[in-house]
């Protein structure tokens, strides 16, 4: 029993000291900030806070910093009027032209573009499930399943990553309602199994900030000739302070009414 409630501790422990890093994250998004510093803030050696913050997030420090700043600025850009170069800075880049690559490359889409679609895309997803595999080629059919609480009300978005943490666009997607989802034309390789809740509403923001959103998956799937490894079921919860952020843009085709 002792050792028992020595390893309770222990995660306790590390998950207060991950949950204090990403506080102080959260708080100076617009300043540089180190492992070095942020393993301090955590009490911990570089080595095991790097170590502990991915057991628990599922990601490493730098790379969960990189993506809280790029969903502060898509926030900014569909939330406020700010130029793209003064959110920029409000999320610690100090080069526009940096900030706009690494925009583009995480999300598929620049800040600019993204701002543009946020203004455009006002109708609510289509009530029947649409599926879209962004590459030519067909593939296996992934089935699974997908629950969501009781008080949910809306589609349920389900993609697969290439990354773990869902961004950009998925390699292949599917809308869908509670119950099973079918994702078609899935290519061999390896991915992350995400799906996202978004609620009944006619306010566009609710596709493009996932911050409060339910989520679910994370886990890796594993598709090798018609053959599909990995758990496919997902179950919708709300978001802990631990999950990375949902960097996702969807594909215009499944969002028209």
């Amino acid at each position: 029993m002792g050792s028992s409630v020595m390893r309770d501790s222990t995660v306790r422990s590390h998950y207060e000291s991950v949950e204090r890093a990403i506080t102080a994250m959260r708080g100076q998004l617009d300043q540089p900030i180190t492992l070095r510093e942020l393993a301090k803030i955590g009490f911990a050696s570089p080595y095991h806070f790097n170590r502990t913050f991915r057991q628990v997030t599922g990601v490493p420090p730098l790379q969960f910093l990189y993506a809280l700043r790029l969903e502060a600025a898509k926030r900014m850009l569909f939330q406020t009027q700010k130029k793209v170069i003064d959110i920029c800075y409000e999320v610690g880049y100090s080069s526009v032209g940096t900030f706009t690559r690494r925009f583009a490359d995480v999300l598929g889409v620049s800040p600019v573009r993204f701002r543009k679609l946020t203004g455009e895309r006002r109708k609510l997803p289509s009530r029947k499930p649409v599926n879209s595999g962004l590459h030519s080629k067909p593939g296996t059919t992934l089935t699974g399943h997908v629950t969501a609480p009781s008080h949910f009300q809306g589609m349920i978005a389900v993609g697969l990553f290439t990354t773990r943490i869902p961004q950009g666009n998925p390699v292949c997607c599917t809308i869908t309602q509670n119950g099973m989802f079918q994702i078609k034309d899935v290519p061999e390789g390896e991915f992350y199994l995400f799906a996202v809740g978004l609620k009944e509403t006619s306010s566009a923001p609710v596709y493009f900030d996932y911050e409060n959103a339910l989520r679910a998956g994370g886990q890796k799937v594993r598709i090798s000739g018609d053959s599909v490894h990995g758990i496919t079921s997902l179950h919708l919860r709300p978001p802990t302070p631990f999950d990375p952020p949902l960097l996702l843009v969807l594909p215009a085709k499944n969002m028209a009414g």
